[in-house]
């Protein structure tokens, strides 16, 4: 998975008082107007053997609130208007029941476009009394006519022309997709760009808990909580339905009144209808007994007791996709026939909590406050406020939504999923040989695109980064930017850094992990230069010792000594030999001695 982080806190979006879409007069719709388009082409004989699709639909018709308008088309070829469009009453779900058990598998093409359009027809302008949803159920692609460039066409018109009347409408699309060929681009399509909610089924065992997950993105009920199959009632409930999921093999399920009285669908009181189908009961309590209740039957975490009560919990409805790392805003109030709760007494004593669960499990409930600190705007409005997707990792995650006041419990719930900004993509051609091209894709509605701004480089060890350019892409939306491993020796890896605005209008900064490349150019040979001779200094001069010098003048004294002692004793010699001779030969002496003074 990638890593991304944030750069900074994402600015609070800021709430109004509203807590649903507000409509072009300014009014705040409550209720929704729900299209259901059910696929029933020859594929699904194979999709959904023991077409599960008929229960399903049964169980969205019976869990409506009887304040929604609704209808029913199926398509194949052609579209029919399985349920006429009405308001939902006891009427309306009889004639919905009997068109549920009328779906069957004998289309012969599986006309998207068509259902769309003529499914949408009567609306026009911005939702004024009704919140507008569209449930789009096929397990194929479009498919219109045997001849492939009237497909394409058909689906470029769905993607061209009807995905931006919807959007102007302000429809959300749900999308489910009931197979592995279905085409999961254009659902997803489909719903991400209206804000809906996409899910692709593995199980068509599983499709009765789709549409109970679409159901409360659709109807926005109000629940009791419901723990070890145990829920309280409070006296300002009017009406009470039980939704309990059974396994095949499972016991009847019997449901206990706090008198102590137990029933099942067998027989019930006057003022129960306990509606008993595949996989499921519907149990629909009118003016239930205050006090606690209890089921008995197996514990599963999509039973729920829904209720229509005057003290209603009012949720800020979050989007069907968030950016992986984004923090949502979200606000809760209260309102009582009507009117919006302020009264501080009654605020003081409400616990608030969220828990929010993703593939890793329930994270730690989080308090939602009303003190006009952080992301709450004022302290003591009646408006509590949480931040939604801290800590949450990719995928699937859901949003539980308890409160607790002093004579009275409530809980919503809200499913969403986290996506990654971008999808970074690495395309290499079929030989393996050649640039490699690295795609960048934002997520479909979820970034600005025209703020997006990329930043990347070639980092290679000590090597100085090498800067590089993405530039638009050949798919609309999309930035590429091409690298050659030819000209690039030994292991190089692509850091990006991305910046971006949210649709939401929160500025984004993410460091993206980063791509690695292997260069392919072999390395320039080394050139081994011989190691030259080493230099061997002279040895240094031993140095003469003081005595040396002395040594040597005592030696010149005595040399000296001993000639000057040489010449004494011949001069003596000398001397004595020449006085020995003048005794005899006087004369010659004196004048030998005159000669030698004179010379």
């Amino acid at each position: 998975m990638r890593k991304y982080c944030l750069l900074s806190m994402l600015l609070w979006w800021g709430f109004t008082t509203a807590s649903y879409a507000v409509g072009a007069d300014g009014v705040q719709p409550d209720a929704a107007d729900v299209r259901v388009l059910i696929d029933i082409s020859g594929s699904m004989k194979k999709n959904d053997p023991n077409n599960l699709r008929r229960p399903a639909l049964r169980l969205l018709v019976g869990l409506l609130p009887e304040d929604s308008r609704a209808g029913v088309w199926t398509f194949g070829q052609y579209v029919n208007m399985q349920v006429p469009l009405g308001k939902v009453d006891k009427a309306w779900k009889a004639r919905a029941a009997d068109g549920a058990a009328k779906i069957h598998s004998r289309g012969l093409f599986t006309n998207i476009e068509d259902v769309i359009k003529r499914s949408s027809a009567d609306w026009s302008g911005a939702p004024a009394k009704y919140r507008r949803h569209m449930v789009l159920l096929t397990d194929g692609m479009v498919d219109i006519s045997k001849d492939p460039a009237l497909n394409t066409a058909s689906r470029a018109r769905v993607l061209e022309q009807s995905l931006p009347r919807l959007k102007e409408l302000g429809v959300k699309v749900h999308t489910i997709a009931l197979s592995a060929r279905a085409d999961h681009e254009l659902m997803r399509t489909l719903s991400q760009e209206t804000g809906g909610w996409y899910e692709q089924v593995e199980d068509v065992a599983q499709l009765q808990r789709v549409f109970l997950r679409i159901f409360e993105k659709v109807g926005r009920p109000d629940a009791l909580p419901l723990k070890d199959n145990r829920f309280t009632v409070d006296k300002s409930i009017e009406e009470a339905t039980l939704l309990v999921f059974r396994a095949a093999e499972g016991k009847p399920t019997r449901v206990i009144p706090p008198s102590g009285e137990s029933f099942d669908s067998s027989a019930t009181p006057s003022n129960v209808s306990w509606h008993r189908d595949v996989g499921y009961d519907l149990v629909t309590i009118t003016k239930p007994q205050a006090g606690e209740w209890r089921i008995e039957a197996a514990l599963d975490p999509d039973n729920r007791v829904l209720v229509v009560t005057d003290l209603k919990m009012h949720a800020t409805e979050l989007p069907g996709q968030l950016i992986a790392g984004e923090q949502q805003g979200l606000s809760v109030h209260f309102s009582n026939k009507g009117e919006l709760v302020t009264k501080k007494s009654f605020l003081k004593k409400l616990s608030l909590k969220g828990e929010q669960i993703d593939d890793g499990g329930p994270k730690e409930p989080r308090p939602l406050f009303d003190d006009g600190e952080g992301a709450d705007e004022a302290e003591g409005d009646g408006y509590f406020t949480l931040l939604v997707g801290e800590g949450l990792a990719a995928g699937k995650a859901e949003l539980i939504l308890r409160v607790e006041g002093a004579t009275f419990q409530r809980e919503q719930h809200q499913t969403f999923e986290l996506l990654p900004p971008v999808l970074v993509e690495t395309l290499q051609e079929a030989s393996g040989e050649g640039p490699a091209t690295v795609r960048i894709t934002p997520a479909l509605g979820l970034l600005d695109n025209e703020t997006l701004k990329l930043e990347a480089s070639l980092v290679s060890g000590d090597v100085e980064p090498m800067p590089v350019m993405f530039l638009p892409g050949t798919l609309g939306g999309s930035w590429e930017v091409q690298v050659d491993p030819s000209l690039l020796t030994g292991d190089w890896n692509m850091g990006i850094h991305l910046a971006a605005t949210t649709a939401a209008g929160n500025s984004l900064a993410l460091d993206l992990e980063p791509i690695p490349f292997v260069g392919t150019m072999e390395p320039e040979p080394v050139v081994e230069i011989p190691e030259a001779a080493p230099i061997v200094e002279p040895p240094a001069p031993e140095s003469i010792p003081e005595t040396v010098g002395q040594d040597w003048l005592m030696d010149a004294g005595i040399f000296g000594g001993a000639n000057m002692l040489l010449l004494l004793l011949a001069a003596a010699g000398i001397w004595l030999s020449r006085r020995h001779g003048s005794r005899t030969l006087p004369r010659l002496l004196v004048v030998n001695e005159e000669e030698a003074v004179a010379q």
